[in-house]
């Protein structure tokens, strides 16, 4: 089943256009990387699929439904209504964590489970407390992310988007501001996720992650998907002459 699905995307800003008929679909229980260089257009991409950027054509869908069709060459979108139901849907894991700095590691996980989708708060501090142990922080649940790492910040992160129960986790380079000891333990939790058909879009430029967890690679340049398809072919037997040079740097 697909999850997601998105059509001859358009985004400009202003007159620069920095997503040019972005077509992909992800479905159910699918890993897809998405990796290219700096100013490709990946972050756009998934600030438009997570609804925080507006697109300015084409179609998104979740679960079959439309959330934005295209009408005349412009973009339209659903109900405000409708779209609060659809962000329950996917859950968005930034690269500088956007934790709640004035909240406790257990209230930045419980808070949008409560206060947006209305659970009850023992339910929801039962099954955070499960988050934090699953990714590595019991014993940190009153601490405030000031008192914490990076690393340990990004893992408060992604226990805070599971806390939702997202059918889709996006992550943007969640890896960045991290030194390499760091992210290991980041994308050990993110292989982990994988492992249990957790539905995920990654945009990363850790090559040797997305080439043994996804099950797609797209590799995007200038605003445009240049090349996609399974990691073998996109990076072990890249046929665009930019993946080349692209992959390239990358060893050197």
């Amino acid at each position: 089943m697909k999850l997601l699905e998105i059509t001859n995307l358009k985004k400009n800003y202003g007159d620069l256009r920095v997503l040019s008929d972005i077509s992909l679909s992800v479905e159910e229980g699918q890993v897809v990387a998405i990796i290219g260089p700096s100013g490709s257009g990946k972050s756009t991409l998934l600030r438009c699929a997570t609804l925080l950027e507006d697109m300015d054509g084409g179609t998104l869908k979740y679960n079959g439904e439309p959330v934005c069709e295209d009408k005349d060459g412009r973009a339209v979108y659903v109900s405000k209504q409708k779209i609060r139901e659809i962000k329950n849907i996917f859950g968005l894991v930034f690269q500088n964590f956007n934790l709640f700095p004035h909240y406790t590691v257990l209230k930045n996980v419980m808070d949008a489970p409560v206060s947006v989708q209305k659970r009850s708060k023992e339910e929801v501090r039962e099954e955070a407390l499960k988050l934090l142990d699953m990714v590595g922080l019991s014993g940190k649940e009153d601490s405030y992310p000031c008192q914490l790492s990076g690393g340990q910040q990004q893992r408060v992160a992604i226990a805070r988007a599971l806390a939702m129960n997202p059918k889709i986790l996006f992550f943007d380079e969640p890896t960045s501001a991290l030194d390499p000891e760091i992210t290991a333990g980041i994308l050990k939790i993110l292989r982990d996720l994988a492992e249990k058909k957790m539905t995920m879009v990654v945009v990363t430029h850790e090559i040797d992650f997305a080439k043994k967890v996804a099950d797609r690679i797209i590799f995007m340049d200038g605003g445009y998907i240049v090349e996609e398809g399974s990691p073998e072919e996109v990076i072990d037997n890249p046929k665009n002459e930019r993946t080349k040079a692209f992959l390239q740097k990358l060893e050197k």
